[in-house]
C-alpha cells in the first residue's frame, strides 16, 4: 500500500512538470486557439514597473496565457460545456436548438432587440440619396445588395431564451423602407432565401457557420449579375458550371465552430461544390467597386468578380483594399480615386441583412461626397494633420521641444505645434 501511495505520489509531481516541460521544449505540438489572442511577450523588467505592481500583474497575465498545453485544456474545457450544457465559452457564439450556432448579436438585430437610432438612418439616406444622384451624373449606378443572415434562415432555431421575446422591426425593416422612399436600386437576397428555403433539397445555410455555403454564393453571384444586366441594359459574362461535385464542408463554411476552439468535431454535412468558368466572348464587363462584409468573401473566393467584371475591387469595411492586401496591406486612402472612378459601372454596398447597422462602413459615404464634390483629398490631409498634432501632444518629450521652441520664438505652443505637425505631413506625402 505503502509503494502504491509513493507511485501515485511521484506520477503527481511529474504530472504537475509535464505543462512546464511543454512550456519551454514543447515536445508536443499545440495549434493555437480560433480568434484567441494571447499575451505574447514576457514584461521586460523595470524598477518603477516592479515598484507601481505593473511587472507582476503581467507576469501573471504572461504566465497564465503560455503554460503548456493551455490550449489542449481549454479545448476539453470547452467540450465538455458544450456536450453536457450546450454552451459556448467564445465570446458571442451561443447553442441554439438542435445545437445550431448563432452570433448572439444578429439573434438580437433580428428580434429589433439591438436597433440603429432612426435619425442617424435618416441622416445617412439623406447623404446616400445626394451621393446617387452624383454618381449617375458620372453614369455610375449605386446599388444595396442585401445579403442572407443564417439568424433568419434558422429564426425556429434560436436558443430558448429567446422564445420570449417577440421580433419588432428591426434595422432590416427600416432600411428597406428607406431605400424604397429614396428609389435607391436594390437586390434582396435575404427576402429570396426565405422564399425558396423549403423548395431546396439542402440547407442554404450551415448549421455550424454564421455564413451561407459556396454553393449558395454562386447562386447569388449568378442572380447579382443578372440584375446588374438588366439595371444596365448590358450582356455580361454568364457563369457556366462545369462540373458539381458532393464534398466535405470548408473551413470557412463551418467557421462558428472553429472559434468555439473545441476539442472534438462537430457533424458537418457534405455539400456540393460547383467548377464555374464564364462565357466571355462578345460579352461586356463592367467596371465594379463593391465595399462590403465578410459576406462578400464566398463571392471573391468562386472568382466571380474575377470572371464577371473588367475589375476587382473590394473594399473589406471599407478598411483594407483587395486584392492589393493579400500582398501588402492597402487602405482606401492609398486608392487613386481618379483612376478608379474613370469608367467605373457600378458602386456595391454589400451587407448582410443582420449587419445593415454597418451600410456607411466606416465613412464611406461621407468619404465619396467629399471625392464628387472634389474635397475628398483635403479631408484626408486634415485628418493625417491631426493625427500628428496628437501625436506630439501625446508625447511629453516632443512636446516639451515644441514648447521651448515656441517660447524662443515668442508664438503660442499651439501654432509651433501646427507647424510641426504640417512639417510631418510634408514629410509623409514626399515619403509616398
Amino acid at each position: 500500500m505503502e509503494k502504491v501511495k509513493k507511485y501515485c505520489f511521484i506520477f503527481l509531481l511529474i504530472l504537475l512538470f509535464v505543462p512546464i516541460l511543454q512550456r519551454f521544449v514543447k515536445f508536443h505540438s499545440i495549434t493555437p486557439l480560433e480568434n484567441a489572442p494571447t499575451f505574447g511577450n514576457y514584461p521586460v523588467f523595470h524598477y518603477k514597473t516592479w515598484s507601481s505592481g505593473e511587472y507582476q500583474i503581467l507576469t501573471e497575465k504572461f504566465v497564465n496565457d503560455n503554460f503548456g498545453f493551455r490550449n489542449s485544456l481549454l479545448r476539453i474545457t470547452n467540450s465538455i460545456d458544450y456536450l453536457l450544457f450546450k454552451t459556448s465559452n467564445s465570446k458571442g457564439v451561443v447553442v441554439g436548438k438542435d445545437n445550431y450556432l448563432f452570433f448572439d448579436y444578429n439573434i438580437k438585430r433580428y428580434l429589433g432587440i439591438d436597433r440603429q437610432d432612426h435619425k442617424q438612418i435618416d441622416s445617412l439616406f439623406v447623404q446616400t440619396d445626394i451621393m446617387r444622384d452624383k454618381l449617375k451624373k458620372r453614369n455610375i449606378e449605386l446599388v444595396f445588395v442585401i445579403v442572407p443572415s443564417n439568424a433568419y434562415y434558422f429564426s425556429d432555431k434560436f436558443p430558448v431564451q429567446y422564445d420570449s421575446y417577440k421580433k419588432r422591426e428591426n434595422d432590416y425593416d427600416y432600411y428597406l423602407k428607406k431605400l424604397n422612399e429614396y428609389n435607391i436600386s436594390y437586390v434582396d437576397f435575404n427576402k429570396w432565401f426565405m422564399e425558396i428555403k423549403d423548395t431546396v433539397s439542402v440547407d442554404l445555410f450551415p448549421k455550424n457557420g454564421t455564413h451561407y455555403s459556396y454553393f449558395s454564393a454562386v447562386w447569388i453571384g449568378d442572380s447579382l449579375v443578372k440584375y446588374m444586366e438588366k439595371l444596365r441594359n448590358i450582356d455580361m459574362p454568364e457563369l457556366v458550371v462545369e462540373s458539381v461535385k458532393l464534398d466535405s464542408m470548408k473551413d470557412y463554411e463551418h467557421d462558428l465552430e472553429n472559434v468555439m476552439n473545441l476539442a472534438h468535431d462537430l457533424k458537418n454535412e457534405d455539400l456540393y461544390y460547383y467548377k464555374l468558368k464564364s462565357n466571355e466572348k462578345g460579352k461586356t464587363k463592367p467596371k465594379v467597386l463593391t465595399v462590403g462584409d465578410s459576406f462578400y468573401w464566398p463571392i471573391m473566393n468562386q472568382m466571380i468578380p474575377a470572371y464577371c467584371f473588367s475589375n476587382v475591387a473590394y473594399w473589406f469595411y471599407n478598411t483594407d483594399v483587395y486584392p492589393e492586401s493579400f500582398t501588402k496591406k492597402m487602405t482606401p486612402d492609398q486608392v487613386d480615386l481618379d483612376s478608379l472612378y474613370k469608367d467605373l459601372d457600378f458602386i456595391l454596398i454589400y451587407s448582410s441583412a443582420t449587419l445593415v447597422k454597418n451600410y456607411d462602413y466606416d465613412g464611406f459615404i461621407g468619404d465619396m461626397l467629399f471625392y464628387l464634390d472634389g474635397k475628398y483629398q483635403k479631408k484626408k490631409e486634415n485628418e493625417r494633420l491631426e493625427f500628428w498634432i496628437q501625436a506630439i501632444k501625446n508625447n511629453p518629450n516632443w512636446l516639451s521641444t515644441i514648447t521651448q521652441k515656441a517660447a524662443d520664438l515668442n508664438i503660442p505652443v499651439e501654432e509651433q505645434i501646427k507647424k510641426e505637425a504640417t512639417w510631418m505631413l510634408k514629410q509623409e506625402k514626399a515619403q509616398k
